[in-house]
């Protein structure tokens, strides 16, 4: 990840970029599922390691895992902390990438003001830089992949929670306090329910995974979900295994505009993917937004409707998206 100071024009130096020239450096994806650490040399993958976020990510449990996923991904690299130039880590937002300190993401649990960038620093002694992780995807995009040309583009990313990154005449647009760009909490629905984020009808509590997720849950729980509990009970009890997104090949991948990935749920209770289901378990049955989707692909009306909603939010979303930023892509 670069340094912002140096995006007053990325432009000429993409360009220009030999990425035989480039240092080695650690990318860090801090999400609120899944969290994936790689080293990489410019745009070249050299290695990588996935972990489930869990079920209560507080940051004491989850920084020193990341911390032995780092290593993990060097070691996989065949290098080590001192031959890396700094580490990029992509963290949900609101945060303060001036500072590295995260402040309240709505799905990181315990994340009140975490001095991030600090920690790491102390911990490896390299620099160390704070992005919102949706920025980050732009900047990526912007640079390397499905962007690269462009100088206005909008960039969405749909998983546990939905973040934006935008970028206007070939500049990170970050605000006066660097939160500009979160397109997760726009209001779609005035009359909705209120977000964790204190806002009312936020795209993010529509259509996120986490939402489709709950809203399939509420309405098992409420006796109205039979068919798609029992399509999620038939997967269960075949130990359907979802993959994980990270080991799915990248190549050919477009992931401009919008990015949509249900990610597997590590929960205390059984969810989709487990290998144990006893009755014990099945009362407990947790159905996420994987299942959901595959329950939509196979008819089963609830999860069309839940499915059909969130589609129709983020169509919203995209055309206000539009309206506001006029993007090339």
């Amino acid at each position: 990840m670069q340094n912002k100071d140096t995006l007053a024009d990325t432009t000429t130096s993409k360009q220009s970029l030999n990425h035989n020239q480039l240092p080695l450096v650690v990318g860090v994806d801090l999400g609120g599922t899944q969290i994936r650490t790689a080293v990489l040399r410019g745009p070249t993958l050299l290695s990588r390691v996935s972990l489930m976020t869990g079920k209560n990510p507080s940051p004491g449990r989850i920084i020193p895992r990341v911390y032995t996923a780092i290593q993990e991904a060097l070691g996989k690299a065949g290098t080590t902390i001192e031959q890396i130039a700094g580490i990029g880590i992509a963290a949900p937002g609101p945060l303060d990438s001036k500072t590295g300190v995260v402040f309240t993401p709505p799905n990181m649990a315990d994340w009140d003001h975490v001095p991030l960038r600090d920690l790491f620093t102390e911990h490896f002694h390299i620099p160390i830089f704070v992005e919102n992780d949706a920025n980050a995807g732009g900047l990526g995009e912007h640079m390397f992949g499905a962007g690269r040309g462009c100088n206005n583009i909008v960039y969405l990313t749909i998983s546990t929670g939905i973040g934006g990154g935008v970028i206007i005449d070939g500049k990170l647009l970050e605000g006066v306090s660097g939160t500009a760009g979160e397109l997760g909490h726009m209001t779609i629905d005035w009359h909705g329910e209120r977000c964790p984020c204190g806002n009312i009808g936020c795209l993010e509590y529509i259509a996120s995974g986490t939402s489709i997720a709950r809203k399939a849950n509420e309405a098992i729980h409420a006796g109205e979900g039979i068919e798609l509990l029992t399509f999620a009970r038939t997967m269960l009890q075949h130990s359907t295994t979802v993959p994980d997104p990270s080991a799915l090949p990248t190549q050919g991948h477009d992931p401009a505009t919008v990015e949509l990935r249900f990610p597997p749920e590590e929960t205390d209770d059984t969810s989709l993917g487990s290998e144990t289901g006893d009755e014990q378990q099945e009362e407990h049955l947790h159905v996420n937004a994987r299942t959901v989707a595959l329950a939509a692909e196979s008819g089963i009306p609830l999860a069309r409707a839940i499915i059909q909603n969130a589609a129709e939010a983020i169509g919203v979303g995209l055309v206000n998206i539009i309206h506001c930023f006029n993007p090339e892509i």
